[in-house]
């Protein structure tokens, strides 16, 4: 049961990588809104009659109840988060995209420390300044001492906002723990794809651009990414924690170096020793949070998947 646990954990990474592959390549052919709006609009397809059948919520009910949180959460996860994401892509590297999408943790640490007032180990406060390092590594291709003389990447300091709007859905999601998984993400997915219709608008569909390739990316993204991913994973979490989930998750880097080189692109070193530092401070970072007053808590990973 263990070992097909890990593989679960193993296979929801493995598709986050493969969402910053596919995603440049998608990005190449559909405006970054329309890559994001059929991504959650194929999830929420498969999600709605998914949670129906398993779960059997009173939609309306649940929407009633929390209308709310669901449309925050909708903003900035699925609209938000998403359409950051891919217009990144069309200015910077998937393996870039990895390595800065693996600061999450620490920019959740980061926050729940100034705003929810939760405590840092001095293991936990090195492996963020590690993890800092690392990424800087990458982004100045190597020379750290030019960090401020330099011209960054566009599609890099995009990141960084989805990177740190990632980690206040992931924080404010607490609040939405008593939904029921599937139907929680149907919701979100389908609010997303609805608060986007207008912004279609502002970017039109190009389609004679467009190719078999660039289909098959966005069936990928709305499949397994949105969906295989989130699921692989609370089966994960469930069987072994998420502190041991949590620690899979250095894996997506590395998942996304692997699938650069085997799809033609160039890994350059600053990457690969970036990703290196970054992984070790998101190790030494495992530990995650102690509240004031109270043992040890694994209260960040518990949180929904730290998928991009």
């Amino acid at each position: 049961m263990k070992a097909k646990a890990w593989l679960f954990l193993v296979l929801a990474n493995l598709f986050w990588a493969g969402n910053l592959i596919f995603g440049k390549t998608v990005t190449a052919e559909f405006p970054p809104i329309w890559a994001a709006f059929l991504r959650w609009a194929i999830a929420a397809i498969v999600l709605i009659p998914m949670a129906q059948l398993v779960e059997k919520p009173n939609w309306r009910k649940v929407w009633k109840a929390n209308w709310g949180i669901l449309m925050f959460l909708s903003l900035v996860g699925v609209v938000f988060y998403t359409l950051l994401t891919y217009t990144a892509l069309q200015h910077t590297s998937p393996t870039n995209g990895s390595l800065i999408n693996s600061l999450t943790p620490a920019v959740m640490i980061i926050l729940s420390l100034l705003f929810l007032k939760e405590k840092v180990t001095g293991r936990q406060g090195a492996g963020l300044v590690l993890s800092f390092v690392g990424v800087l590594t990458v982004l100045t291709k190597g020379h750290l001492l030019d960090a401020f003389g330099i011209s960054y990447n566009e599609g890099d300091g995009i990141l960084l906002i989805a990177v740190f709007l990632w980690a206040i859905y992931s924080i404010v999601s607490k609040r939405a723990q008593h939904l029921p998984p599937i139907t929680f993400v149907a919701f979100t997915a389908f609010i997303g794809v609805i608060c986007m219709i207008p912004l279609l608008f502002i970017q039109p569909l190009q389609t004679e651009h467009i190719t078999v390739l660039g289909v098959s990316g966005v069936i990928y993204l709305g499949l397994f990414p949105s969906i295989g991913s989130f699921l692989f994973w609370n089966q994960g979490v469930k069987a072994l924690g998420p502190g041991k989930a949590s620690i899979t998750m250095n894996l997506m880097p590395i998942f996304t170096a692997i699938l650069s080189v085997l799809t033609g692109q160039q890994l350059l070193a600053s990457q690969v020793v970036g990703g290196v530092i970054v992984i070790a401070g998101m190790l030494l970072s495992a530990n995650l949070l102690i509240r004031p007053g109270k043992a040890r808590q694994k209260s960040i990973s518990k949180q929904q998947p730290g998928t991009v």
